[in-house]
């Protein structure tokens, strides 16, 4: 195996290289005319006065008396300034060379258990805004994986005003070499948003896309996506999603709803805190409720928390491409032959949990994992 050596043919390298051997050569110096055979300073005192003099700070604690000495002080002055003046010059370069790809989005990011948003739309800022609210990025850094302009970006910026907690990838984000900047194996959920600067069904296309490349970057981490047709819902889901919404979806349903009463909405909002902080909660299930059947659990948490349970779930469960392609295709069927042929991970992460609301009394809480409810004294 052969070592990776460093590389000093680069001008900054070069330019280090150089203070390097200044500092040695005038230590060396200054230690064999000026103090060698004194007992009371050695080769320590000796790299404190080349530091200082090369630095221009001129302390005046140390300083040559013989002419040897004198000389080679001279150069050291003369030759510091021009070396140490450079050297900050480069550096001072180069952290607002970095500062300038970062706030670019050309910088793979150092994250982890962080969310990541890959594409936009006017829908993001409720989206963040809701994950605030609900303590996802309370103390989590976003990342937003994008093609949009400077500018844009810019105005992003300034409307989630998350500092240094925001990040940017830009790029085309069907691209694997894109996405795998923003670090998706270490998120810990990921949200595909359908792009408002694209035509409706483009946008879905590229969305499926950048749902397989971030599978076969991330195939266990929690993956959510947007879609702006229903038709191609079953096309993401295949992809390996843990859930899809379609846009308009939910809003067409409350809708019908509030045609039969507007009281409905109130409810609603409510519930989802769109009012005011969110009334529905989840928990855990406890060893001992477990013990329980969903009657008995509500009746205990009602005169326990005053809280109102509305749904057990199941944590969800690995799925493969097998459980997703259907046998009876033959191209189905050549895909997972292919995957497998070729030694590719056939894991496509989650399915998602399941969710049982309301059930009857008599349904045993054991075997599932925690318990949605509503809080108490929560009012629309």
């Amino acid at each position: 195996m052969k070592l990776a050596l460093p590389r000093f043919d680069t001008p900054f390298a070069k330019l280090i290289l150089a203070v390097m051997l200044l500092l040695f050569t005038s230590t060396l110096g200054f230690y064999f005319f000026e103090l060698k055979g004194n007992g009371e300073a050695g080769i320590f005192s000796a790299l404190w006065w080349a530091v200082v003099t090369m630095t221009t700070v001129g302390y005046g604690d140390l300083y040559p008396v013989t002419l040897a000495g004198r000389l080679m002080g001279v150069l050291v002055m003369v030759s510091g300034i021009g070396l140490v003046s450079t050297l900050t010059g480069n550096l001072a370069s180069f952290l607002v060379d970095r500062k300038a790809r970062k706030r670019k989005g050309l910088l793979e990011v150092k994250l982890s258990d962080h969310v990541i948003f890959i594409g936009w739309n006017d829908f993001g800022l409720g989206l963040v805004k809701t994950l605030r609210d609900n303590g996802v990025l309370r103390s989590r850094s976003l990342v937003l994986v994008n093609s949009l302009s400077q500018e844009a970006r810019d105005e992003i910026s300034f409307a989630l005003d998350m500092g240094e907690n925001l990040n940017f990838v830009w790029g085309n984000i069907t691209q694997k070499s894109v996405i795998h900047k923003a670090k998706p194996s270490t998120a810990k959920v990921i949200y595909i948003l359908c792009q408002s600067d694209r035509d409706p069904r483009e946008a879905d296309q590229q969305s499926i896309y950048a749902a397989l490349a971030v599978r076969a970057l991330a195939p266990k981490t929690a993956l959510y996506a947007e879609m702006a047709f229903p038709e191609n819902r079953e096309h993401m889901l295949r992809t390996g999603v843990n859930d899809t919404l379609v846009r308009g979806e939910i809003s067409a349903r409350v809708l019908g709803m509030m045609g039969s009463d507007p009281s409905y909405w109130g409810f609603l909002q409510s519930l989802i805190g769109m009012r005011t902080n969110t009334n529905l909660a989840m928990r855990a299930i406890t060893e001992e409720e477990r013990e329980l059947t969903w009657g008995e659990l509500v009746s205990l948490d009602r005169a326990k928390s005053k809280t109102l349970p509305m749904a057990l779930c199941k944590t969800s469960k690995d799925l493969s491409l097998a459980d997703i392609l259907d046998e009876g295709s033959a191209l189905d069927s050549f895909i997972l032959e292919l995957f497998e042929s070729a030694g590719q991970e056939t894991n496509m992460g989650g399915q998602g949990p399941s969710v049982l609301s309301n059930p009857e009394d008599e349904v045993a809480v054991a075997g599932y994992d925690s318990l949605i409810f509503i809080r108490a004294g929560g009012q629309a």
